[in-house]
């Protein structure tokens, strides 16, 4: 009786001490099977940009951040992933509806690396974010064309934009543009640079395309759109804003696209293996 009780008492302390394994453990660690894709998370942060994308090799990337009064929003979008560092963090210009909350992220965040365009800014925002990346204790590292921040068979984060030694007039023309690509399948970041630029990196058919600049008329071009020929368009803007965002001429370009807007849709998920995309959406409550 005694030796059967305490059979019964070492199996019930492994499975505990297997259950605390797995809460310390696993339970905040994405699963090796969750590896085969990549996801992107267009996240809804009103007339502003944030991207965090989970990339099929365990790592992580956040593509700006919005403005300020998202910081919490975009935070907790993030720890809910079960996510408590970020191993590439990218500001693609110093713009405060790009990088306005950053600053939050850099205090609920281990940031491993972190990326932003050489054209600076002179602003509260801008200083704020460069602040906290100097307390992060990590280089604020300026990528330009041809540099990869991700190189591998079937994974590659490309930077197309900006052009080292180029003189640009307008940051958002000097924004950090990234590609990046899984397997057949291409994913291009914008930031806020206009047409123009974007038509001479050169960047041949992709699948989809985050539109510039919230789809202002600056972004977008019949030449652009007959070069990348986008399957899918986000366009990561706020309802009813002043600029009358997108602008009805961009919406007439995507037309032969699956347009998809954070103001209609909510945060807008792409999820990506070798052979298919598929969207899903999480609306506000």
């Amino acid at each position: 009786m005694k030796k059967k009780f305490l059979t019964w008492i070492t199996i019930v302390v492994l499975v505990f001490s297997l259950y605390l394994i797995w809460e310390n453990f696993y339970k905040d660690t994405p699963q090796v099977s969750d590896y085969n894709q990549l996801k992107v998370h267009y996240i809804d942060v009103g007339q502003g940009d944030s991207c965090f994308i989970e990339l099929p090799n365990g790592e992580n990337m956040l593509i700006d951040g919005g403005e300020s009064k998202y910081a919490d929003d975009v935070s907790k979008y993030i720890s809910a992933l079960s996510y408590s560092k970020i191993d590439y963090l990218v500001a693609t210009h110093g713009d405060s509806d790009h990088i306005g909350s950053l600053y939050k992220i850099f205090e609920d965040f281990d940031v491993e690396n972190c990326y932003t365009s050489f054209y600076g800014a002179e602003s509260k925002t801008y200083e704020r974010f460069c602040e906290a990346v100097e307390n992060e204790g990590i280089d604020l590292n300026t990528p330009y064309a041809n540099e990869f921040i991700i190189d591998t068979e079937n994974l590659d984060v490309e930077v197309l934009g900006p052009v080292k030694n180029q003189r640009y007039k307008d940051k958002n023309d000097a924004s950090v543009v990234l590609m990046i690509s899984y397997y057949d399948k291409d994913f291009l970041f914008t930031g806020d640079a206009s047409y123009g630029w974007l038509e001479d990196y050169n960047i041949g058919d992709i699948e989809v395309l985050k539109v510039s600049h919230h789809g202002s008329y600056t972004g977008t071009s019949k030449e652009l759109i007959n070069e990348i020929r986008p399957e899918y368009s986000v366009i990561s803007v706020g309802q009813n804003n002043r600029y009358n965002h997108p602008h009805d001429s961009v919406i007439r370009l995507l037309k032969n696209s699956t347009v998809y807007e954070t103001s209609k849709k909510g945060c807008i998920i792409a999820s990506c293996d070798k052979n298919s995309i598929n969207f899903e959406f999480e609306k506000a409550n």
